[in-house]
């Protein structure tokens, strides 16, 4: 901080204090950094299952028709009496064909496939055995065996020289030769260590390569049985939709048949009714006139009574006949519709059902998809935490050493400080003893102020000197103070 001066001024800054200042909010900085902690990503939720809806089919009841009765009696006519067991009429009966649909089964989906599972390997878990050079041994002994060569040569260099020196098996031969010894010994400790360390280091490398490798081989893997998965489904429901519209054409083809066959029956029974009803009409009437021809009066009353009663009967009969056909053919109606309403209901039941699974299994692969997605958040997270703690640590570390490095500064500039406080004063300890001396010899050199100011002029042959100003020690306060002030 600045501070106030002599003479009023103010003092500049610390550069040493604010340096330490910012060291100080550095390293704070950098502990904050480390002791980040990523947050952990949860699942959202879990989706909802889905549950079908069934439908009922409603039942259709057809309508019972009566004909109406005819009463002959009330047109009898008193006459001969007419056997007409000899004319009855018949009509056959006539019986529906009943229909009914086949039934329809959807083809169901079978268990599919699980996605396989992917299992990273792990460096501590792989032997570097198949990974060395199996020529490691040879190179470190042929680095040995040149390593050795040279030291004999040199041990032979080393004795040529101490035997042309005259101290061939002396002490101080004895020490060179030992001290090669020990170089030779120490060259060939770090020359195969480096050796071997460059080849397990290949080893790692070339394991870490392998394991990337299989790993992204497992994921590929993974993505092909997924796909497997999605296009067997894919077909499975492909084929179950086939199956579904196939059924249905063929239940709607037996039911049309079934109709069909159904209406030229009831068809066929009628024209044959009909048929009969003439041939006993055209018989009872030619036996009517010959009994008219051979009774006359009587007769034709009686044919007349016989006539109405038979028309009565006959109006009876094809009232019922219709009564029955029309009861018949409500029936089969109701009984189609019926049929008709459970098929579509029992259609639609399936066809929801198979969508509530469908729905079901997707929501299960995406629950699963969710749980993944929120895995491999966390794991991101984790990784980007770990690599911020690293690299506060790294700034933690690069602070302490500037922190150092300063200091080192410090102590430099306090040392030269020192030096330039002892040289200015021994610099004022010299002008302060130059001024001394000036003290001390002034009595002599104010003789020649007194003849100067007697009027007496300097001895002929004599040399005048001019002198310098000799500054004192206030000369040297007076610029300190000068300088420090401005």
């Amino acid at each position: 901080m600045a501070g106030q001066a002599p003479g009023g001024q103010k003092t500049p800054p610390n550069i040493n204090s604010l340096a330490a200042q910012g060291i100080q909010g550095a390293g704070l900085g950098a502990a904050a950094g480390m002791a980040y902690k990523p947050s952990q990503v949860g699942v959202a939720g879990t989706s909802s299952s889905v549950n079908p809806t069934s439908v009922a089919g409603s039942n259709v009841a057809g309508s019972n028709v009566a004909g109406s009765n005819v009463n002959p009696a009330l047109y009898n006519v008193t006459g001969s009496n007419v056997n007409p067991a000899l004319n009855n009429v018949s009509g056959t009966n006539v019986a529906g064909s009943n229909v009914a649909g086949s039934n329809i089964s959807a083809q169901q989906i079978g268990q599919q496939a699980l996605t396989p599972q992917v299992q990273a390997q792990m460096m501590r878990n792989t032997s570097m055995t198949p990974y060395m050079n199996q020529y490691d041994d040879a190179v470190v002994k042929a680095n040995e065996t040149d390593i050795l060569r040279g030291a004999n040569m040199g041990l032979d260099m080393l004795g040529a020289q101490a035997q042309m020196a005259g101290g061939f098996g002396g002490s101080r031969h004895g020490i060179a030769m030992g001290e090669m010894g020990r170089g030779v010994a120490q060259q060939l400790a770090q020359s195969s260590a480096g050796l071997r360390q460059a080849g397990y280091q290949n080893a790692q490398q070339m394991a870490g390569q392998d394991i990337a490798n299989n790993f992204n081989s497992q994921m590929a893997n993974q993505a092909g049985s997924q796909f497997d998965i999605n296009t067997n489904m894919q077909g499975a429901m492909a084929n179950q939709g086939a199956g579904l519209q196939a059924s249905q054409a063929n239940q709607q083809n037996a039911i049309q048949a079934g109709l069909a066959n159904q209406q030229n029956t009831m068809q066929a029974g009628l024209a044959n009714q009909q048929n009969a009803l003439q041939a006993a009409g055209m018989n009872q009437s030619a036996g009517m006139q010959g009994q008219l021809a051979n009774q006359q009066n009587a007769l034709q009353a009686q044919g007349m009574n016989q006539n109405t009663g038979m028309q009565g009967a006959l109006s009876n009969q094809g009232n019922a006949l219709q009564a029955g056909l029309a009861n018949q053919g409500n029936a089969m109606q109701a009984g189609l519709a019926n049929q008709g309403n459970a098929l579509q209901a029992g259609g639609m039941n399936q066809q929801y059902n198979m969508q509530g699974q469908l729905a079901n299994q997707s929501a299960g692969q995406q629950d699963i998809q969710n749980q993944l997605q929120a895995s491999l958040a966390n794991q991101n997270a984790g990784l980007q935490g770990n690599q911020l703690n690293l690299g506060a640590a790294n700034q933690l570390g690069q602070t302490a050493n500037l922190g150092f490095n300063m200091g080192q500064t410090v102590n430099n500039n306090l040392a030269m400080q020192g030096a330039q406080q002892q040289a200015m004063q021994q610099a004022l300890m010299s002008a302060a003893q130059q001024q001394f001396q000036g003290f001390q010899n002034h009595g002599a050199n104010g003789i020649g102020y007194v003849n100067q100011a007697l009027g007496q002029t300097p001895n002929v042959g004599t040399v005048s000197s001019q002198e310098t100003k000799q500054n004192g020690i206030f000369d040297y306060l007076t610029a300190m103070s000068n300088s420090y002030g401005g």
